[in-house]
């Protein structure tokens, strides 16, 4: 990691933690986390990390899966390749072409209920399964063509293009795709 950066607590793609996670410096997701994941830093869920049953950190990006509350403090990124499965509460949300969100988005200053609503909502048992049964199955560049995004955290970001919906076969609907990562054509 760059040295203006500091340090990261890195979860390697084979890896899987169940419980919470708390650290005072950048969190990178590349395998799963069952669990609250609190950083005060930075959170990054990279291209096929899963998070879940809750996020927490000024900054948040997700490339890969958060299900459950994502709260971003100052902001919350959701990349290409993100996918959020849950509410996301934060001040500022980043949205590219291609991510989605399937939950409320609250931009107005509050915050998560303190009774866990989502955690009665979804198990982290069931979070676990529909984020691992995608990862298994979605379709992943070779690792030489991506650029992981805490590898570029630090950087000028992209220019933020305005998100025009797609229309969708049923209005109201948002496709996240099937379990298998795949959009139905």
């Amino acid at each position: 990691m760059a040295e203006d950066q500091g340090t990261r607590t890195e979860i390697g793609p084979e890896t899987v933690v169940s419980g919470d996670v708390r650290a005072d410096e950048d969190v990178v997701v590349f395998g799963r986390i069952d669990g609250t994941v609190v950083s005060s830093t930075a959170v990054i869920v990279e291209d096929g990390g899963c998070v879940g049953p809750r996020v927490e950190a000024p900054t948040v990006i997700v490339a890969g899966w958060a299900a459950g509350d994502v709260v971003g403090i100052e902001r919350v990124e959701i990349t290409e390749t993100g996918r959020v499965l849950g509410n996301i509460y934060t001040p500022r949300l980043i949205l590219l072409d291609g991510g989605a969100v399937k939950g409320r988005v609250v931009m107005d200053g509050s915050g998560p209920e303190s009774t866990g609503a989502t955690a009665a909502v979804r198990t982290s048992a069931a979070v676990a399964a529909t984020v691992a049964g995608a990862r298994r199955a979605a379709p992943v560049a070779p690792k030489a063509s991506r650029t992981s995004v805490s590898s570029v955290r630090g950087r000028t970001p992209p220019p933020v293009v305005p998100v025009v919906p797609r229309a969708a076969a049923n209005p109201g609907l948002l496709d996240l795709g099937d379990e298998s990562g795949r959009k139905d054509s």
